[in-house]
C-alpha cells in the first residue's frame, strides 16, 4: 500500500510511533538519536508531552484517546456543515480535478474510511485527516460523512494533522517546508533530523524543503499564492543567481514570475531567464552615413562611405569617372606627403 493510500488505522499505528520523538525528560529534547526503550501508547505519549507543555485548561483534554480506541471506534455520521478544516493543515491548494474523481469514486464505492474529527467547544467539528474526502463529498452534494471523533489537545491536534497530511497528501515542497517549519515552531523537535523522526521522512528532504525560505520575501509571497510554483531544486538556482547579482533581486522576483506561465521549465531554463537582464547587451555600431559631395550647382556628385579602413566613393551618373579617379588620387598623393608613417619591416622572404 503506498502513502498516499495508507487507512486511517494506519495513520493512527504509524502516528504512536512518531509521536515517540516528542516524549520529553527533565533534560532538554534532543532529537539526533532515534528514542530508545519501551514503546509507550499514544495516549500515554500524548499525556507525558502534555506534562511538559503549560496550558490552560481550555487547552487540557478531559481525555486522550488510545491509538487502539481511534481505529476501532464506532465511526458516526457528522454533518458536513458542521466540519471545518484545522488551522493546522499545511496544504494551501486543491487540485479541482481530482477532488472530482475523488467524488466519483465515493459515490461508486461509499466511504471506505471514516474521516478523523475533534469536537471544538463551539461544537463543530475540526478535521485532523479527511480534508480532501470532505471537500469531495460536498461537489457531490452529501450532506454527511462517517467520522471518528477523538478528543486531542490543540498541540496534539496540530501534530496529528501535520504527520497525517505530510504522510498521506502528495504536498508540495513548500507546503511541506510550512509543516516541518511549525514542528519547530511548536516545538515538536528542536532538530532537523529530529523533525524527520516525527515525520518518519529523511533529514535531506527537511532541510531542502525548509531551504526554501531562505528565498527573498517576495518570492514567498509568490509561492504562498502558487505552493507548487518553486522546488527546492528550483530555489537552488534562484539563489545561486542572487549570489551573482546581489544588487538585481527586484529583476530577479520578476523573472522568477514567468514560472507562473511556464511552470514546468527545468532548471537550466529557469537559470537563462534569471540571468537574461544581466547579460551584457551588445552595442550596435550605427551604419556610417554616406557623405554627399555636391557640384557648383548643389547637385550631388559624389557619395563617399567609410567602412572599417576602406573609404568608397560612388560616382553619380554625368561625372567622368577616370577624371574623377585621378582627381583623387591626387589629392591623395598631396595629403601622403604631409604622413610620416612607421617604416614597415620587410619580410625574409622579399631579402632573400
Amino acid at each position: 500500500m503506498t502513502k498516499h493510500q495508507q487507512s486511517e488505522a494506519d495513520f493512527n499505528a504509524s502516528l504512536a510511533e512518531r509521536l515517540r520523538a516528542t516524549g520529553r525528560t527533565a533534560a532538554p529534547m534532543h532529537m539526533n538519536d532515534l528514542p530508545s526503550g519501551p514503546s509507550k501508547s499514544l495516549s500515554d505519549l500524548l499525556n507525558d508531552n502534555q506534562e511538559q507543555q503549560p496550558q490552560s485548561s481550555s487547552d487540557v483534554p478531559a481525555h486522550v484517546p488510545a491509538d487502539d480506541e481511534i481505529s476501532s471506534a464506532s465511526p458516526q455520521r457528522v454533518p458536513l456543515h458542521m466540519i471545518v478544516d484545522s488551522p493546522y493543515q499545511p496544504r494551501k491548494k486543491y487540485d479541482e480535478s481530482e477532488l472530482q474523481l475523488l467524488g466519483e469514486t465515493l459515490k461508486g464505492r461509499g466511504q471506505d474510511e471514516p474521516i478523523t474529527v475533534r469536537v471544538l467547544d463551539s461544537g463543530k467539528f475540526e478535521l485532523i485527516a479527511g480534508h480532501r474526502r470532505v471537500r469531495a463529498a460536498r461537489l457531490i452534494g452529501w450532506s454527511e460523512l462517517d467520522a471518528r471523533v477523538v478528543t486531542l489537545s490543540n498541540r496534539d491536534a496540530c501534530l496529528a494533522t501535520l504527520v497525517h497530511n505530510e504522510s498521506n497528501v502528495k504536498l508540495s515542497d513548500y507546503e511541506r517546508g510550512l509543516a516541518y517549519q511549525t514542528a519547530l515552531k511548536e516545538g515538536y523537535a528542536s532538530t532537523q533530523s529530529g523533525i524527520a523522526t516525527v515525520f518518519g521522512c529523511t533529514q535531506a528532504r527537511v532541510s531542502q524543503c525548509l531551504s526554501l525560505f531562505d528565498l527573498p520575501q517576495p518570492v514567498l509571497d509568490l509561492m504562498a499564492k502558487y505552493p507548487e510554483l518553486i522546488t527546492y531544486r528550483k530555489a537552488r538556482v534562484i539563489k545561486e543567481v542572487l549570489a551573482r547579482h546581489p544588487s538585481g533581486e527586484d529583476s530577479i522576483v520578476r523573472a522568477v514570475e514567468t514560472l507562473i506561465d511556464r511552470p514546468h521549465m527545468d532548471q537550466s531554463e529557469l537559470r537563462a531567464v534569471l540571468l537574461k537582464p544581466f547579460e551584457a547587451k551588445r552595442v550596435r555600431s550605427k551604419a556610417p552615413v554616406p557623405r554627399t559631395i555636391n557640384d557648383k550647382n548643389g547637385e550631388s556628385a559624389f557619395h563617399v562611405q567609410v567602412k572599417s579602413r576602406d573609404i568608397l566613393i560612388q560616382v553619380e551618373d554625368g561625372v567622368d569617372v577616370e577624371m574623377a579617379l585621378q582627381s583623387a588620387m591626387a589629392a591623395l598623393r598631396e595629403f601622403a606627403v604631409t604622413l610620416e608613417l612607421p617604416k614597415k619591416q620587410k619580410s625574409s622572404k622579399s631579402n632573400s
